[in-house]
């Protein structure tokens, strides 16, 4: 009986030391689970939390950089603080029980023009016609010939020459649709006495009278009030009509003018109030409205000066740099953030690069005048500049870089005008990935916007571009693309914030 009550004990102690090794394992198994599935599961969920926190931060950074260049804030530093790393334990000891229980944070590194090993660049190369002080297109307004205006001018002469005589009256009419100016040369007369010299007193003539005499007596001098005139300040005038009313009533110009000499009005002055009744394209006609006597060798005639001329114009290779951050992510996919070009990208290592907000490169189609679609290409590029050739920083601390607008350049095309035939856009990058969302870019924007078909894109070694002929693919007709460029530079300074 004891011994079998003995080995009943022992049974009973076997079970309770069976029961607390399946705790164990239970307990374990529950532990591996959650190690398993669940560390990663959070881990995974702080990354993606972690990245669009940093896509916010990129794009509060392209808000800052576009107030500076929008308000011309030469000279202005702006700061921004990015986060390197995410929620998690900095821990990977395996003997801690609290640190397991947690992901393990995952870094990053920030850099400034440290994201290819070759600069990136863009480049404009289009005909077009370019603001130019020293060359300039000209169109004649000959006398009597309308002629047709499709660009407005920067300036409108009236010239007068051949003045010989200037005790004449003479003008010259210019008008377009809806307005009207006359230049007018107005003789200025001054009226004089006439002396007469008699023998006698008695001999005055009816309506002069009698005003002296020598001393000898034998002359006497008669004046007649009214007896000549003489030209004394001619000047010239302009009178200007808009929509049928007087607006500026024989407003001079010149005063005292001389013969030999040419005169030139530009009757788009500001102070003449013509310039804001003006729409181009008109038709301008300049005739010779009226002569008065000894005018025949004067002639009238007007220019339209443009302030640009025609030419090939390209940008050069504008370098573009790039702020970039670069994730070390140990549960989630490992993404690239940068800034480039006015866009915020993303690149991730499976192949995939798209943008995030679309870089400073637009189009789009006026369609106003219908029978005169107008292309409108609008770029304004961005330049990221370091003093040291680029900066680096790494781990899971924050970092702050301060930028500051060092200037801001406006392409010389023509404003506010129809002033390009065909542009090339060029984006030369030795990544693979963004030469591809390049053209991806350039293809789906055109035809969003509605781009003539004639529109090309394409790679060309490590280049993507587009070219744009506007609706004559020919490039032989008018100009039918405005284009509008700006080129802001920045200098950006990385600081490391924590260790």
């Amino acid at each position: 009986m004891k011994a079998g009550t003995g080995q009943r004990g022992g049974e009973s102690g076997l079970s309770e030391v069976v029961g607390f090794v399946l705790i164990i394992a239970l307990l374990m198994a529950v532990f591996s689970l959650y190690l398993t599935y669940g560390v990663p599961a959070q881990g995974r969920e702080n990354e993606i939390l972690h990245m669009t926190t940093v896509k916010d931060q990129f794009i509060d950074y392209k808000i800052g950089l576009d107030a500076l260049a929008n308000n011309n804030k030469v000279g202005t530093t702006v700061s921004n603080s990015f986060t390197l790393g995410s929620e998690g334990s900095f821990t990977e000891g395996v003997m801690g029980i609290i640190p397991i229980m947690k992901p393990v944070s995952s870094g990053g590194v920030f850099s400034i023009n440290r994201r290819t090993n070759d600069p990136e660049t863009l480049t404009i190369t289009s005909q077009s016609l370019v603001l130019n002080k020293s060359v300039q297109d000209t169109t004649d307004l000959p006398s009597g010939v309308p002629t047709a205006i499709h660009n407005r001018p920067q300036n409108l002469y009236v010239n007068i020459s051949g003045i010989l005589n200037v005790d004449c009256a003479y003008g010259v009419e210019v008008s377009g649709t809806g307005w009207n100016a006359t230049v007018n040369v107005t003789p200025q007369y001054v009226v004089f006495p006439e002396i007469i010299s008699v023998t006698s007193p008695a001999t005055c003539s009816p309506g002069t009278y009698l005003t002296g005499s020598s001393s000898d007596g034998t002359q006497y001098y008669c004046m007649k009030p009214e007896g000549g005139s003489a030209n004394n300040g001619t000047e010239i005038s302009i009178t200007v009509l808009k929509g049928g009313k007087t607006t500026l009533q024989n407003l001079p110009v010149f005063r005292n003018i001389t013969s030999g000499r040419t005169y030139s009005i530009d009757i788009m002055d500001q102070a003449y109030g013509l310039d804001s009744g003006m729409e181009f394209p008109d038709t301008i006609t300049l005739s010779n409205t009226f002569a008065g006597k000894n005018s025949g060798t004067i002639t009238g005639y007007g220019n339209a000066t443009f302030g640009y001329s025609e030419m090939n114009f390209t940008s050069g290779a504008i370098p573009l740099g790039a702020i970039d951050y670069r994730s070390k992510n140990n549960y989630w996919i490992s993404q690239e953030y940068y800034y480039q070009m006015g866009g915020v990208f993303l690149s991730q290592i499976d192949g995939n690069n798209t943008y995030k907000l679309p870089p400073g490169i637009t189009f789009s189609v006026d369609n106003s005048n219908p029978s005169r679609p107008i292309t409108v290409v609008t770029v304004d590029a961005v330049s990221i500049t370091n003093p040291y050739g680029g900066s680096v920083v790494g781990g899971n601390s924050p970092v702050q870089i301060k930028t500051t607008l060092d200037s801001s350049y406006t392409f010389p095309y023509a404003d506010g005008i129809a002033n390009t035939k065909w542009i090339r856009i060029g984006v030369n990058t030795s990544d693979a990935q963004a030469r591809a969302m390049w053209k991806n870019y350039f293809d789906y924007t055109s035809r969003v916007a509605g781009l003539p078909d004639e529109t090309e894109t394409g790679i060309s070694g490590t280049e993507s571009y587009i070219v744009i002929h506007g609706s004559d693919a020919a490039d032989t007709g008018d100009y039918d693309i405005r284009a509008v460029a700006t080129n802001a530079t920045y200098t950006a300074l990385l600081y490391g914030v924590g260790g």
